[in-house]
Order: structure tokens, then C-alpha cells, then sequence
């Protein structure tokens, strides 16, 4: 039984190709096409499950085909980008790409990515509006969090970042979606508030802050929410 449908929106035969070996042997079902209208008109019709959406394309930037995208479907898309993007892959992220994977990529972390996007889309560990992973508890309707069965007294900033990123785990965030949707501001003087804060909240959340594993840097993107 196939995990899947997944868009491949890429010119690049050689690509193609690789994606069709790596997702068709991890158990996805894969559809291609070569320019963004081809794309769109695949999503409208076969209505897949995730998209992997290459930056260039040859009559439209994978920006502008992830905005039409976007106009239309909420569909989980990865962005597939070149090194020494980091500003477009900021952009793609705050305007709804799910995810971006980097060329080269292996087939672990490709699979690992999709996943982890398909996975937030029906957000997992909630359930009755209380979530549970790896000892990670939160009860969003009374606001009580604990981890291994103790009492975490977080900030009300702390439960809106941790809140923030269970209900996005998997996903990156870039700083400026953080401090838009916690503090509700778009002031960079700001952005220095956001790393003091979760700092804080590893301490409280992690098994060792030093070393985090739930919430990780994305260098020059932001942070992203891992489920253990």
C-alpha cells in the first residue's frame, strides 16, 4: 500500500529520476512534472499529498509557483533548493513552504523530510486537545505542561513558543514567523527576544539544553520542533 502521492515539480530528468528511486523504494507513489503551470494543473487534478517544489524552473520561479500553490491548496510542500540560499528559503518559509531539503541530498533525509511534513499535517501526540511525546505533556485547554509527570511553570511567552511549536513540529520557523505570531510584532530589535526566550524554554523542555534535540537550530533560517 503506498504511503502517498507525492508532486515532483522539477526540469531536471536526472532529478526526477533520483526522486522516483529514493521515494518509490521508501514506499511513496510519484507523479512529475517539468514547469510550475505543469505542476499546478497536476496538484488541481491528482490532488497528491506533498509536493517537492524545485527553486528554478523554467517559466516561473519555485516562489512564485509555491505562492499559486498556496492560492489554491494547503498541501504539504518542500521546497528543493541549491546551497547559499538561505534568504530565498527564509522567504518560501514565510510565505508556506512546509520544509526545504538542500542538493545534494541522500535518501535519508529526504524520506525523514517528508515524513516529518506529512506527519504534522494531522499534527501528531494530540489527542482531545492534549499532546504527549517522550514525556512532553501539554494540556492546551487548561494550559498545564509537564514533563516525566512534573509541573513545568513556563511564562506565558514560554507556553506560546512551546505552543507554537508542537502545533508546527517538524516545521521550520524562521525568527521573524516566531516573533510575529508570539510577540506580535515585526521589530527586529525584537528578534534577540526570541533566542533569550528559547534558551529558557530548553532548559525547562530539554534533557540536556546543551545538546538539544526537540528544538533545533536551522542556521540562517530559524528553529525547528522535533517530535523524540
Amino acid at each position: 500500500m503506498s504511503k502517498g502521492l507525492v508532486l515532483v515539480i522539477d526540469d531536471e530528468p536526472q532529478i526526477q529520476k533520483l526522486l522516483w528511486v529514493i521515494l518509490t523504494h521508501a514506499g511513496y507513489t510519484l507523479i512529475a512534472a517539468a514547469t510550475g503551470q505543469e505542476g499546478i494543473s497536476e496538484l488541481v487534478y491528482k490532488k497528491p499529498q506533498a509536493v517537492l517544489l524545485d527553486m528554478g524552473l523554467p517559466d516561473m520561479e519555485g516562489f512564485e509557483a509555491l505562492l499559486r500553490i498556496r492560492e489554491i491548496s494547503d498541501v504539504a510542500v518542500i521546497m528543493v533548493s541549491v546551497r547559499g540560499q538561505e534568504d530565498v528559503k527564509v522567504k518560501c518559509l514565510e510565505n508556506g513552504a512546509d520544509d526545504y531539503i538542500t542538493k545534494p541530498f541522500s535518501a535519508l533525509e529526504l524520506t525523514a523530510r517528508l515524513q516529518a511534513v506529512l506527519r504534522r499535517k494531522t499534527t501528531p501526540g494530540i489527542v482531545d486537545e492534549i499532546f504527549e511525546n517522550a514525556g512532553l505533556r501539554l494540556e492546551f485547554n487548561t494550559r498545564l505542561a509537564t514533563r516525566h509527570g512534573e509541573l513545568l511553570k513556563l511564562t506565558a511567552i514560554e507556553y506560546g513558543l512551546l505552543l507554537l511549536f508542537i502545533k508546527n513540529a517538524g516545521r521550520v520557523l524562521t525568527t521573524r514567523q516566531i516573533l510575529r505570531d508570539v510577540w506580535a510584532t515585526d521589530n527586529p530589535e525584537k528578534l534577540n527576544s526570541v533566542r533569550v526566550y528559547l534558551n529558557h524554554l530548553r532548559q525547562k523542555i530539554e534533557d540536556d539544553p546543551a545538546h538539544p534535540k526537540r528544538i533545533i537550530n536551522e542556521p540562517g533560517v530559524g528553529y525547528r520542533f522535533n517530535l523524540l
